[in-house]
Formats: structure tokens, sequence, C-alpha cells
């Protein structure tokens, strides 16, 4: 079969441009290295390079067309590289799968328009192309933007295994060629003999790919959901469990201390000497101190507060709290114990690596503001590595639940119709929840 060349295929611009709207669109949804602004800049200037490039790419046939592609796709994922902040496979994943959008937005478009041209000549003019080609084409975008801002938050987190992004390359270069087989000078079964055969083959292929491809990003999104879900429940079963095994520590420290209180009592009447009194008064002051410890009016708190503050004691760490217990009653226990235990835990792990004892510091403030419930806490911390910019690398032995103690905070904020913010600066890590009390 004869190579087939048609002076109605499709312009090199809006192939270009649309292919870049594809990459814009989970650009935009992945975690950016650089501020938004910039973001945006570097994009529109990325814009006309692309054009230019496919203009060289486009007047070639054959092989030579393929191998331009091939360095034409390739190009597109150095969007995703200077701008996004995630994994390589993260940035190959998506690239590819724009890559495929794009084709089938230019694609489809092109195809619309180009029936309807054959069938009434006045709209051979370039006014009607450009506003054809925006609107079919933006159909399209809009809709994949859609679909896949349903799955944002899978987007941002998400992790795309090595073999999972190969196989989607390897599933959208099968997708490319047999689009293009009917360009070829092949004669096989999935190839056109007819220019509309040729356009309804590259449309009805690319628009199959796109939906292959999402249907196996659903998949991957739901086997991460369930693993979110899982660790999120381990952290909480695990910050529980703690609770009570604390609870129950301090009712025998309590009982403990009613019991030291009684004997300094009967030691005193005893004892005569002034110093041998100086050094009883000391020891009942001492453990005065810790009964009067962590009285915030919310028992749950209380426990969780004492296990916390002998773990700061014992690693030289000032924890100071101001706290209006009774705010916290409309809160479950599984919920106090997962919301305060992950973001003490947290602080406490970011405070222990400041090397100066006088700057290890966390301060925990619960009260009630203008019908709202604010939780703040602070904490020093050291500069160094962070995850995601947000928080300091884990110092635990087991990694895997990193990063997953805010998500718990967050998921539990959520819960009662709140929202969390976090600050870093000038050596001060701050987390600030606000909980509205009307609608709980």
């Amino acid at each position: 079969m004869t190579q087939l060349h048609f002076d109605t295929d499709i312009p090199f611009i809006w192939t270009a441009l649309y292919h870049w709207l594809a990459d814009i669109l989970f650009i935009a949804l992945l975690p950016k290295r650089i501020k938004q602004a910039w973001v945006i800049l570097i994009s529109i200037l990325l814009l006309p390079v692309q054009i230019a490039l496919y203009s060289v790419i486009a007047p070639l046939r054959g092989m030579p067309f393929n191998l331009g592609m091939t360095l034409f796709a390739v190009w597109t994922l150095f969007p995703f590289i200077i701008l996004t902040d995630t994994s390589f496979w993260n940035k190959v994943y998506y690239c590819a799968r724009a890559f495929i959008i794009g084709a089938f937005a230019v694609s489809f478009a092109w195809q619309i328009y180009w029936f309807y041209m054959n069938h009434f000549p006045f709209l051979q003019t370039r006014e009607w192309e450009f506003f054809a080609m925006l609107l079919l084409g933006g159909i399209i975008i809009v809709l994949s933007w859609v679909l896949e801002r349903l799955h944002r938050n899978e987007i941002a987190d998400m992790r795309v295994p090595l073999w999972y992004a190969l196989m989607t390359v390897f599933v959208a270069l099968a997708i490319y060629i047999l689009s293009s087989l009917s360009y070829t000078l092949l004669d096989t079964p999935f190839t056109a003999r007819t220019q509309s055969q040729v356009f309804m083959t590259r449309t009805i292929v690319y628009l199959g790919g796109a939906s292959v491809l999402f249907a196996f990003h659903l998949h991957q999104c739901d086997l991460y959901t369930r693993t979110e879900r899982d660790a999120l429940q381990h952290i909480l079963d695990q910050q529980y469990e703690n609770y009570r095994v604390r609870q129950e520590t301090v009712d025998l420290i309590n009982q403990k201390y009613h019991d030291l209180k009684h004997q300094i009592a009967i030691l005193r009447s005893e004892v005569g000497s002034g110093q041998k009194l100086e050094y009883l008064d000391r020891m009942e002051q001492e453990i005065r101190a810790f009964e009067a410890q962590n009285k915030t009016g919310n028992a749950v708190l209380d426990t969780i507060l004492t296990g916390k503050s002998l773990t700061c004691q014992a690693s030289g760490i000032t924890l100071t709290v101001v706290a209006d217990g009774h705010s916290l009653d409309f809160m479950d226990v599984m919920d106090l114990s997962a919301l305060f235990g992950n973001a003490i835990d947290n602080a406490i792990e970011a405070v222990v690596q400041v090397k100066d004892p006088e700057q290890r510091l966390i301060l925990l403030s619960v009260s009630r503001q203008k019908g709202f419930l604010s939780i703040r806490i602070k904490n020093r911390y050291e500069a160094g590595p962070y995850i995601d910019g947000i928080l300091p690398e884990t110092t635990k032995p087991d990694k895997r639940y990193h990063g997953y103690g805010l998500k718990s905070i967050r998921s539990t904020v959520e819960k009662y119709g709140g929202t969390i913010s976090i600050t870093g600066e000038d050596g001060w890590f701050g987390l600030d929840i606000l909980i509205p009390l009307k609608m709980n």
C-alpha cells in the first residue's frame, strides 16, 4: 500500500497545543517544586518551544516522522521534571497518560471539524478552524480534568511503582503504533484505506487507549486508597493502645502517689530533726508537683499528656501545656488519642534532634476561640532534610509509616469538619487546628 499524504491532516500547531494542555492538566494536580507563579510563567514559555519543535517534525514522513515523534514524546517529560515535586517514575507515568489524552483531544477535534468542513464549505476558514478546534478539543481536556481531579489526592500522594510506570509507557507506545499504521507503507489488517477511515481509526484507537489507561489508573488509586486506609487504621489502633497502656500506668502511679503521701505524713510525725523534715518537705513538694500536672479537665487528654510528659523528661524536652480540656468533650476517645498522640509524637521526634538542650521546647495550647476549638502545637526543629517540604526526615527504624501520623491527624480533624495548617519558620514548626464547635 502506498503512503498516504493528506493536505487536510491536523495542522502542527494544534497537535503541539493539545499535548501541552494535557501536560498542564497533570502538572496542575501534582505537587510543585517551585512557586505557582513560576510554574505558570515557565509553562507559558514552554508552549512556543513545543510548537517550534513539532513544526520541524510535522513535515517528515515514515520512519523519520516516527523517530521525531519519539523525541517529541520524550520532550513532553521535560515540564514534569522541572516543575513537579514527585518521583521520577510518577513523572513518566503521568507524562505517558498526558501524551495519549493530548493525542485523543486533537484527533477528535480535527475529525469532527474535517467532517463538517467537507459538508459545509463555508467552514473552510481559519476563523472557523480556530473556533472548532478550541471548542471540541477543549471539551476533551475539560472532561479529562474533571475526571482526574476527582482523584487529585491520589495523584498528589500516590507513588507509582517502576513496573507500573513502564507498563503505562508500553501501552502508550502500542496505542501510538496502532493509531499510526495507516500512515505507513505497510498493508495490515488494521490499516485504513480512505481518509475518513484513517481519521476514524486514529480517533477510536486514542479513545480506547485513554480509556484503558484511565481504568488502570482507577485500579491503582483503589489499591493506594486501601493501603492508606489500612495504614491509618494501624496508626489509630496503635495510638489507642498506647493510650490504654498509659491509662493503666497513670492509675498505678496515682495509687503509689497517695500511698507515698500517707507514708510521708507518718514519717513527718516521727521525725524530729530539722534537716530530715526539710528532706521530707522537698520530697512531698516534688510528688505534689507531679500530681498537679496535666489536670486539663479532660481525662483522656490528661492521660496522654502524662505519658508524653514522661517521655519528654527522659529526653530533656520541656513540654508546656495550656489546655481547656472541657472543650474536647465532644470528641471520641480514639480520635483524641490519635490526634494528640500523633501530634505530640511528631513534635518529640523533631525536638529530640535539636542539639541545644535549652531549645528543646514543645508548646501545646487548647482553647475555645469565637465558636471554634483551637489546637496549636509548636516545637523547635533543626534545619535538615525534609519529605514533601514539610516533615523532617524520620529517625524511626520502621519508615513505612512516616507521614501517616499527619495524615491521621488530618483525617481526624476533617471528620469533625475542621481544618489544619502547617508552618515552619525561624526554627519553629507549627501545627494549627480549627474545629467548629457549633457543628459538633
